[in-house]
């Protein structure tokens, strides 16, 4: 056995015995540190976890306001500097951040992604290189012109095959063939393909998959929530007051239905404007999509071409928040102008699946959508072909109405003295930064219904503001809270802290267009870009997933394996993601995310990275 020195104790032998012995101890030590070399290398062990890298471009990892997502961000910083990779943070307001994002200023950002309806098609279209949600720039920019990728529909029963293609050419191709298929078991087979080309890409790294985590005071009854995250207040009661003061976010970026794309724009939205259809629960207390402005939900007739039409009859005495009556004209008016290229929606691709909208995104002159009003109560509409989540579309806020002569003006949602809606509720005051008020509307046409006559949504995203509030009693939901409180808050409040089912993934992402290689790398193009996504796919083993939603986000979410989130189903019933593609069929997803394998992903990821650093 060997003996044990501290450091004092080895410097005072040296001190004592002179030079000679002080080469005796150096030649020992020699000796010990080549036989231990030896057997390492024998046993196939090396200590790949202590190999930092020190040629690794610095990033600036970009996040919104909230402790939360800060809390995320200083783990990945940490995560990253064990590996010799430096990250530094920079916080943004969050309309700010959104269009940060958006327009590609960022080299790596923190992103979340809720599905818009039950199908794994909405995590996957968004990546087109038209889509305004496209964050990671997929198609833009340089990688617009990078032919590296390869589609074979051949197996599937289509012509279709593309070798060193553009990501249009590829992937946009693939999810339109997605769209347009009938046949059930192929289209989910081509649905893998396509997250298998996503995630091949590493600018997708998924760490957790969601829960709705908010808190609602036990006085509040006849609310609920859906699982892309909305909450509804208008069915509401609160004994002894006729106002509810909930805090959902800070200042939306727009209220405008077209142009919205937050979670809580879109529950605002919600109050404020009535669709064909919308969600609802049944007596049970189930959720479902009912009928809004519509008399009923028909089923589509399908025509000989294999496109589907729906004609729909509105209900009697609908009107708009200024008097006027609202016609089915209203709706072939929005959903154009949300489809068009002149206004450039986040949202505009979700009007695909309707017949014309590939000119109509193209901006071809007086090209419209196959929707049609032939009389101010019809309203026609024809789909390229079937697809089984239509209602579920039709209740999304861009497929809401807007009032023609009102958005002519751009600043139209911004002023409620300029705000026309035809909803449950009006916008009777919006103080910027602080409070927005939603004031019942007598004219809905059911209004008979609605038992909360006010809501006052107050703007805030500090989530330590939001608890005082809450336990003050002053405001009755809060849609977040403070990291370090989650603990205490599952002891003290048992019935008011809730953790809800929600579709969804939280997620890194990285702009493809950042270069990362060494600044002295000589590699370019396509190779360049291969390189780049082994990299990134390595760095994503070097998160410790199930640390971050034990000790960090603590609301029950799961460690994420794939981007399709958990609760997307296949036909029989069985989670999308377990079935995802992967090399290894010991594990789900595109990552072993259990604790065990944490350890050798991270030996995995430091193997891939020494290759190109140093």
């Amino acid at each position: 056995m060997l003996p044990v020195y501290n450091e004092d104790t080895f410097y005072k032998i040296i001190k004592k015995k002179g030079k000679n012995y002080m080469k005796k101890i150096l030649a020992i030590a020699l000796a010990l540190i080549m036989c231990l070399g030896i057997l390492a290398a024998c046993s196939g062990e090396g200590n790949k976890q202590d190999v930092k890298i020190s040629n690794f471009p610095t990033l600036t990892y970009l996040y919104n306001t909230s402790d939360g997502h800060k809390a995320i961000g200083e783990y990945l910083q940490a995560a990253l500097a064990n590996a010799g990779i430096t990250i530094n943070l920079e916080n943004q307001e969050w309309g700010t951040f959104l269009n940060t994002r958006k327009d590609g200023n960022y080299s790596i950002a923190r992103n979340g992604w809720l599905a818009d309806y039950n199908d794994p098609i909405c995590f996957l279209d968004m990546w087109t290189s038209n889509s305004g949600n496209n964050d990671i720039q997929y198609g833009k920019g340089a990688h617009a012109s990078l032919a590296m990728y390869d589609l074979d529909l051949t197996p599937y029963g289509y012509d279709t095959k593309v070798e060193d293609g553009t990501w249009a050419q590829t992937y946009d191709v693939l999810i339109s063939t997605i769209k347009g298929c009938t046949d059930t078991e192929t289209r989910y087979a081509l649905m893998h393909l396509a997250e298998d080309m996503l995630m091949e890409t590493g600018c997708i790294v998924p760490l957790y998959f969601y829960t709705d985590l908010y808190m609602i005071d036990d006085s509040v009854k006849g609310f609920f929530s859906n699982p892309l995250g909305y909450k509804y207040f208008m069915y509401t009661t609160v004994e002894g007051k006729d106002a509810i003061d909930v805090c959902l976010a800070s200042e939306p970026d727009t209220l405008d239905p077209a142009l919205n794309s937050a979670v809580d724009g879109a529950t605002m939205l919600a109050h404020l404007f009535s669709g064909i259809a919308k969600w609802a629960q049944d007596s049970s207390g189930a959720l479902t999509i009912l009928p809004d402005c519509a008399t009923e939900l028909p089923e589509g007739v399908l025509n000989d071409d294999g496109t589907v039409t729906y004609t729909y009859t509105l209900k009697d005495g609908l009107t708009w928040s200024n008097g006027d009556a609202l016609k089915a004209s209203d709706f072939v008016f929005a959903w154009n102008r949300a489809a068009s290229a002149a206004l450039g929606a986040d949202y505009g691709y979700m009007f695909e699946v309707i017949k014309g909208y590939e000119d109509v995104a193209n901006g071809v002159e007086g090209a419209k959508l196959a929707v049609e009003a032939p009389d101010d109560k019809t309203l026609v509409v024809t789909l390229a072909n079937s697809i089984s989540y239509w209602n579920e579309l039709l209740a999304f806020p861009t497929y809401y109405p807007v009032h023609e002569a009102t958005v002519a003006s751009e600043a139209w949602a911004t002023d409620p003295s300029t705000y026309v809606c035809n909803g449950p509720y009006t916008m009777s005051g919006w103080e910027h930064g602080s409070i927005i008020t939603l004031t019942k509307n007598d004219s809905f046409h059911n209004a008979a219904e609605v038992t909360m006559p006010t809501i006052i949504c107050h703007l805030s995203d500090d989530s330590n503001n939001m608890l005082a509030n809450f336990k003050n009693g002053t405001w009755l939901l809060i849609d977040d809270v403070p990291t370090n409180e989650i603990a205490a808050l599952k002891t003290d409040y048992p019935n008011e802290f809730v953790v809800a089912g929600q579709i969804g993934t939280y997620y890194v992402c990285w702009n493809i267009n950042e270069k990362i290689l060494p600044a002295d790398s000589t590699l370019e193009g396509v190779e360049a870009e291969t390189a780049q996504a082994e990299i990134r796919r390595a760095i994503s083993l070097l998160f410790d997933r199930n640390y971050i939603v034990n000790e960090i986000a603590q609301g029950g979410q799961v460690p994420a394996s794939s981007f399709v989130a958990m609760g997307m189903t296949n036909p029989d019933g069985t989670q999308f993601y377990k079935t995802a593609h992967s090399t290894n069929d010991a594990f789900d997803g595109y990552y072993d995310v259990s604790e065990a394998a944490f350890e050798s992903n991270v030996d995995k990821a430091l193997e891939v990275l020494t290759k190109y650093y140093k």
